[in-house]
Formats: structure tokens, sequence, C-alpha cells
């Protein structure tokens, strides 16, 4: 496991605690790594619920690592005599049957006040009864309930929807690139097939999306090759860290990298260059992902142009927005490295869950006082919330960010991780393509020139971070 190698899982470790000021602080839970069951009979519970061991652990890790930081901070936050909350983490192994009596352990618990779950697609959702059983939320850290129109009363979610992030890329690709034909590879599950049928209701009139399914976490050759004989121009892959990962191996070994606009061109080049293409085969398409293919599990060697969407609190690990430095920081003290996964969600997750915790009645349903979130900030971007509207981030926020080549001008270059070297593309996080999408409290940390309060919105080329260019650049 990273970071500080989790592999004592479900075992409690007796660690020194640091308080995010640095300074030293009692805790009643100073646990490093996974806990599964309560070390305490006067404790409250947040469970986390998540796949912690096998090839997609990466989720558990991650979730582990934000939520762990969470409760410490709600510990240190509590009023003398008030209960103290305390993180179990079981691991599901990847499996949504085990998954389901994992969130069954922690509902059943007396006094778990709600759990996050980051595991398998599937076995939130089916949850749904035993979590109203107990009057507490669910919080899914990834996959899309929102899109798959699987959200209920006492289930949240911490992820863009794919429904956002299709939106945000058919528009890059098929407005802004301009190209005709689009393929899509994604896992031959409810949640891939929602994000295929994502991008084709989103794609512009004349642009036809080509669907391809896989099954397993590592995607089979045979999906590109189907993508290169119909001739696509794009290819956007869904799935995990390792998915996209082979379909980048599986690119450079066809010789098929993206080498800018015009050159992933076929239906969209030239009648002249169009039949040139398809009689020689030339294919180089440009990649594109969903949220997932940001992080840092993808490794080096990212082609430049590869663009992905997700919300910009994806830059917590090094955008100046106040709620995003103070994360960074506190991560940072706590857990000796920079947080360069999807830490935040589950920390969001943690502390709205404690947020309602400490606002409801005695006996009152959890899952009602979170709905009542709004314009809540904790380590990320506002969360707003209601009876109808489940969904931690605004789809206002979701825009693409981008690998720049090492020609383009990107200021925050050399602060970049190796293997994270993704930055915002200013015009992607626009809906008209003129002015940004970016909430009104982070224009002074993200613009150039911030309009003043009540102003128009400022225009995307005003970006301080990121690649700014207009639609007239080959490569993005």
């Amino acid at each position: 496991m990273s970071r500080r190698h989790l592999a004592a899982v479900l075992v409690l470790l007796t660690l020194p605690l640091v308080a995010c000021e640095g300074e030293a602080v009692d805790d009643p839970f100073p646990v490093r790594s996974p806990v599964g069951l309560p070390t305490s009979s006067d404790s409250l519970v947040i469970g986390l619920v998540g796949t912690l061991s096998g090839p997609e652990s990466w989720r558990g890790e991650d979730a582990f690592e934000g939520a762990d930081l969470a409760v410490h901070e709600l510990n240190h936050g509590r009023p003398d005599g008030a209960m103290p909350i305390e993180l179990i983490a079981l691991d599901d192994e990847g499996d949504i049957e085990k998954a389901k009596a994992r969130i069954e352990e922690i509902a059943g618990l007396e006094r778990s006040i709600g759990l996050i779950y980051a595991g398998p697609p599937g076995a939130l959702a089916a949850s749904e009864d035993v979590l109203a059983a107990r009057g507490i939320a669910g919080i899914s850290i990834f996959g899309d309930l929102y899109g798959r129109e699987a959200l209920t009363k006492h289930t949240f979610q911490a992820a863009p929807s794919k429904v956002w992030e299709a939106r945000r890329l058919a528009s890059y690709l098929g407005r802004d690139r301009g190209y005709r034909k689009i393929g899509i590879i994604a896992p031959n599950d409810d949640e891939g097939k929602s994000a295929i049928e994502s991008l084709r209701a989103s794609a512009p009139p004349r642009t036809v999306v080509i669907g391809v399914t896989y099954v397993g976490s590592v995607l089979l050759e045979g999906s590109l090759d189907e993508l290169r004989n119909a001739h696509v121009e794009a290819v956007v892959v869904d799935g995990s860290p390792g998915a996209f990962r082979s379909a980048i191996d599986a690119l450079t070994e066809m010789g098929a990298l993206y080498e800018g606009t015009e050159s992933a061109r076929i239906a969209s080049a030239r009648p002249r260059d169009r039949r040139a293409r398809v009689t020689t085969g030339w294919w180089h398409p440009q990649l594109a992902g969903f949220d997932a293919a940001i992080s840092p599990r993808v490794g080096t060697g990212v082609p430049p142009g590869t663009v992905a969407s997700d919300s910009y609190a994806r830059g917590v690990h090094y955008l100046p927005v106040p709620s995003f430095r103070s994360f960074r920081i506190a991560f940072e003290e706590w857990w000796d490295q920079p947080p360069l996964g999807w830490e935040q969600r589950s920390y969001d997750a943690v502390r709205l869950i404690g947020w309602g915790a400490e606002r409801a009645e005695p006996g009152a349903d959890l899952s009602t006082e979170i709905e009542a979130t709004r314009d809540q900030r904790f380590g990320g971007l506002d969360i707003t919330l209601g009876p109808d509207d489940h969904t931690m981030i605004d789809q206002m926020r979701v825009g693409l960010w981008v690998v720049p080549r090492s020609a383009a001008t990107v200021k925050e270059r050399d602060r970049l991780p190796e293997n994270l070297p993704w930055v915002p593309l200013a015009r992607g996080f626009s809906l008209n393509g003129k002015v940004t999408d970016v909430a009104p409290e982070d224009w002074d940390d993200l613009f150039r020139k911030a309009p003043p309060e009540g102003a128009p919105p400022p225009r995307n080329g005003l970006w301080r971070f990121g690649v700014a260019t207009p639609r007239s650049d080959p490569w993005v």
C-alpha cells in the first residue's frame, strides 16, 4: 500500500498524533492504519467500506487517508465532554457481495453516524434499506450513482457525475476540436454503459460516438483495434487508472500516439487527406478520459495533449484556493506527503457527516440534516445539497484538465509532480467558451485580473494557471 504502507490492514497502530498546526495534541484514536472493530465502547463511529487489498486497492487507500485526517480534525474540534469519533475501516476485497455485508456491519453498529464507500460500484445503492433503518448517510467516493439514477434518500455522491464530465468532453472534442468520430472504451457494466450513453447524448449533431466495452481491469488491444478500424479521431477511456495506463501502453505499441489535432483528423480532415488516411490506415487519435485518468497511478509518460474531466478541486495539491491550501497543509503534516489522489473527496465526505451529526437532534435522520447543507466548504469546493440534490460537486465546477506539451507556457510546470503532470485547460471550464465557470470566490486566486464583486465572470484567457490558449491551439 502507498504512503505509510497500510499493509497492517485492520491493525491498530498507536502512533503519536500531530495537529494540523504542527503541535502535539491528545486524541482518543491516534490511528494511522485501518481499524476493523471499534476500540472503545464510548465513541461515535464513522465507517469506511472500501477496497483495501488487491488490484483496486487505490480506492480504499485514498479514501482512508482523507477520512483518517478528517476524523482527527473532527475530534480536535469537538467540545469538552463530547463523545469522540472513531473511524472504522472494513475491506471489501473488491467484491460487491462482501461490500454489501460490510456496509450492513457498519450500519449495524449502535453508535454509527454514517459511512463512506470506496468499493466496487453497485453495493451502496443496494443498501438503501440498511441505511434507512438507522437513519444514516452513505457517501460514495468513487462511481456515479447520479448518472445511473441510483441515488436514494440515504446515499450521496462525492465524485463528479459522468453525465457532467461527458458534456465537457463532448463539447471539447466535438465543437472545440471539430472531430466527427469519437470512440469510447468503457467497462461492460452499468457505470460503463452510462458513460457511453452520456457521451452520445452530449455529442454535437454531426459527431458520431462509437462505444466499445471491455471486461476486467485491463483493456484488450482488440478494443483499440475496433476503434482504429472505425477511423475515430479521439479515444475516450472510462475505467480505473490501470485501464487508462493500458490504453496508453497499447497506443504506444501500435505507434498511434497523438501528435496534434491536425494529425488526429480523419473524418474531419480535408477530403484529399481523409481519403489518404483511410487508405493508409493512418491513426493518431487524441486521448481523453474521465476523472480516474487524472491519477499518479497512471504513471509517467502520459501523451501531451491528453485531456480528462474533473472539477478544479482536482488541483487541491497545488492550486492556491484557500480551502485547498488549508487541506493540503493539514494532509502533508498528517501523512508526510502531498494529497495527489482523491483524498480530498473522502475528507470532505467525513467532515460533512460530522457537520450533520453536530446539528442533528437526538434520534433524527442524519441524511435529512445533511440535505440542509448550504455553501459549506471543508477542503474542496462549496457543498450545497437538498432533498433532490445529493451530489457534493456542483456540475458547473466540472471542467477539463490537460497534459501540456513541453513547448506550452505553463507557469506552474516546475511544481508539478512527475507522475501527475495535469493542469487546468482554461476553456474547458467554460460552458460558452468565453468566460469561466469557476466559483466567484476563487477568481482572485486563479485569475490575473479578477473582476469586482457583481461583475461578469473573467475571460478564460486570464487564468494564472494551466493552459489558457484559444481553440486555434494545434495541440489542445
